[in-house]
């Protein structure tokens, strides 16, 4: 998909950029929020009712709601904490000048800004950047596969949300790079990179989820980290690349507002067909006559 947006359309005007910036934030503000955040509620609930089917302990029961904050308030304390440790080491380290070409907003506290990069080393942090929640991606669509290989239900919403998200992010990664001053061909390598690492983590992902899922406590807590590293990537990252808009015309504000709420919805209704049918537990509920 890369080399073909190299090729076809190398570079894009700045307006429209800006309009790929705010529909992409409110897509993956609601697949940070409604979809990774809600995997982390419903796996940690799942852990606490195995428990206690396992143990008959009905302390489970009782306290449910208390393990549900522990392993979800774990996984996002984990993820909050990661992206700042890697947000100081990467700005403290690798920062140069300020930017002067941007007028309209300071990049200087961007997580990861590819103009500050001008040695291999720095180059390759970058990438390793990049990959703070694309791990996560590959991971969940390794479950996927998973999943399939024991001929459960396909999650079909899951799969959909998950494809649109990360080929946006594929364009907003290529496109932020030329944005900065970086070669086409250049950005166009980055971008393979952090697509084409995907691959080994998915594989790796499909082989561990079994394990992780027996596990019960793994999965709220990665869910949960890579819902809270997604959330603040969003506000801290894509926010300040259009909300500069709103004092300006009004017509483009307009337009970025519908782009914002377009990514908002889309990724609503492709997470509504997120469903768990395959996942629930089976119990004997005795219903009233």
């Amino acid at each position: 998909m890369v080399l073909l947006v190299a090729l076809v359309k190398p570079k894009i005007k700045q307006i429209t950029n800006t309009y790929l910036y705010s529909l992409s934030a409110g897509l993956l503000l609601i697949v940070a929020t409604a979809g990774l955040l809600r995997e982390a509620y419903e796996n940690a609930e799942n852990f606490a009712f195995q428990q206690f089917w396992a143990t008959s302990n009905t302390q489970w029961i009782k306290y449910s709601q208390l393990w549900v904050a522990i392993l979800v308030g774990s996984g996002a304390i984990l993820g909050v904490c990661t992206i700042f440790i890697v947000r100081f080491f990467f700005v403290k380290h690798f920062k140069k000048d300020t930017h002067s070409n941007h007028h309209e907003h300071d990049h200087d506290d961007h997580i990861i800004n590819f103009k500050d990069i001008d040695n291999p080393r720095a180059a390759w942090l970058a990438i390793i950047l990049l990959l703070s929640h694309r791990t996560i991606d590959g991971f969940i669509l390794g479950s996927i596969v998973s999943k399939i290989s024991q001929g459960q239900r396909l999650n079909y919403g899951l799969i959909i949300t998950f494809v649109a998200h990360i080929l946006i992010e594929i364009l907003i990664i290529y496109y932020r790079q030329i944005q900065y001053g970086q070669k086409v061909r250049k950005a166009v390598i980055y971008n393979l990179l952090t697509t084409i690492i995907l691959i080994p983590i998915i594989t790796i992902g499909a082989f561990v989820y079994r394990f992780l899922n027996q596990a019960g406590w793994i999965l709220p807590i990665v869910n949960a980290s890579g819902g809270a590293i997604l959330s603040f990537v969003v506000v801290v990252e894509l926010v300040p690349e259009f909300i500069h808009l709103r004092s300006g015309a009004k017509k483009q504000w307009y337009i970025t507002l519908i782009w914002f709420v377009s990514g908002i919805i889309i990724a609503s209704i492709l997470l509504s067909f997120h469903a768990h049918v395959s996942n629930a537990p089976t119990t004997q509920l005795k219903l009233p006559s």
